[in-house]
């Protein structure tokens, strides 16, 4: 199953960003069971996962909400809901404007 933080409405987006601190982090950590059963609950990479769920959100909230930035840049997400990337537009114009 793929979830796709791009295809959650502009509400639900808001709801999950104001949520208190314990709610979000039990909403991220839904996530992060869901998506990482194997990662264990005290371990760091726990941790991380649900400081990039909380990033993902934030960005996917300024992506929304900032004209020149929705409209000049793509976001690349991953099939568990995180963005893994956010990419100018203007690498995907010519050919030789691409930099590796």
């Amino acid at each position: 199953m793929s979830y796709n933080l791009g295809y959650l409405s502009d509400e639900a987006l808001d709801e999950v960003l104001t949520l208190d601190i314990d709610k979000k982090v039990a909403y991220f950590s839904l996530l992060v069971d869901k998506f990482y059963p194997k990662v264990e609950k005290e371990s760091e990479d726990y941790q991380n996962l649900l400081e990039s769920y909380a990033s993902s959100f934030y960005v996917e909230k300024l992506y929304r909400s900032n004209r020149f930035f929705s409209e000049k840049f793509t976001p690349v997400y991953t099939t568990t809901g995180l963005i893994r990337n956010i990419t100018l537009d203007l690498y995907f114009i010519e050919e030789e404007l691409l930099i590796h």
